[in-house]
């Protein structure tokens, strides 16, 4: 992609979303709304992260004190801190866009123009008087990013706080083990305790930008959600690992947000 086309769609992104910031949102029908929730994804796509600002937008209108937790490099965290507390200038966007975890080589999905769009959805939310925080909860630790991911996500919980957390749909699932590996407790399981609301975000097909392992736009099946209507639906956690799905038409991709040159290579920190 070239970076005129990138720089294009980024301002025509975020001018969008600057259309909408203000706008009334509405929790998603039938889906239950407790303190914490968890958000499984699929990285690189526009609909998951949109999904969280509309959560964040509706927790938020009666007052109410969010924390939206991201699988962001925990080193980001004064970066993240600086833009929310902005003006969101363009200074301001290239100031966020300049830390290692938006420039490294390895581009996946939650580097996305659409994570970037997250972040000025909650910053503007702030700017209208909602009281809205955003945590990185990636401590990068090989072999110790459940935990790390869970210890940041209970620290956040307090008395009068909705907490809702985006995270890879391994990571996010509250059931032991995956495939080769049965004791393999993700983030979600070590949070059982806090009785948080687990929701995996499905399409019926579409696009995301993922590494596997190379890094690109990739088409996308049917995404376990069979003939489901658009919408949240509940599911059985002890089969799938969470309490439903909310269920988009497709997935559409959505690029790093430094723009692209070729394409990045390397192995997404999901298979690690």
């Amino acid at each position: 992609m070239r970076t005129s086309t990138w720089w294009v769609g980024l301002v025509i992104t975020l001018a969008a979303l600057s259309a909408r910031a203000s706008e009334p949102c509405r929790w998603p029908a039938a889906m239950p709304s407790p303190a914490v929730v968890l958000v499984g994804e699929i990285h690189g796509t526009d609909q998951a992260p949109a999904f969280v600002g509309q959560l964040a937008c509706a927790a938020s209108a009666d007052g109410t004190a969010v924390t939206v937790a991201l699988e962001i490099s925990a080193q980001e965290q004064p970066r993240l801190d600086t833009y929310l507390a902005s003006a969101g200038t363009p200074a301001a966007r290239a100031a966020v866009l300049a830390g290692p975890f938006w420039t490294r080589s390895t581009q996946d999905g939650r580097s996305s123009t659409a994570m970037l769009a997250l972040l000025e959805r909650l910053r503007r939310l702030n700017a209208d008087g909602r009281r809205v925080a955003v945590i990185a909860v990636d401590e990068e630790r090989i072999g110790a990013r459940d935990v790390d991911m869970a210890e940041h996500i209970t620290r956040a919980v307090q008395p009068g706080r909705r907490v809702i957390a985006l995270l890879g749909n391994v990571h996010a699932s509250q059931r032991l083990g995956r495939p080769n590996l049965p004791d393999y407790a993700p983030a979600g399981y070590l949070l059982r305790g806090l009785a948080p609301l687990g929701v995996r975000v499905g399409a019926h097909g579409g696009a995301a930008w993922v590494c596997a392992p190379v890094c690109g736009v990739r088409a996308l099946g049917n995404q376990r959600v069979g003939d489901a209507s658009v919408g949240y639906a509940a599911g059985d956690r002890a089969q799938s690992g969470y309490d439903g799905n909310y269920t988009v038409p497709v997935y559409t991709a959505s690029l790093p947000a430094v723009g692209v040159v070729g394409q990045a290579a390397g192995q997404s920190p999901a298979l690690r």
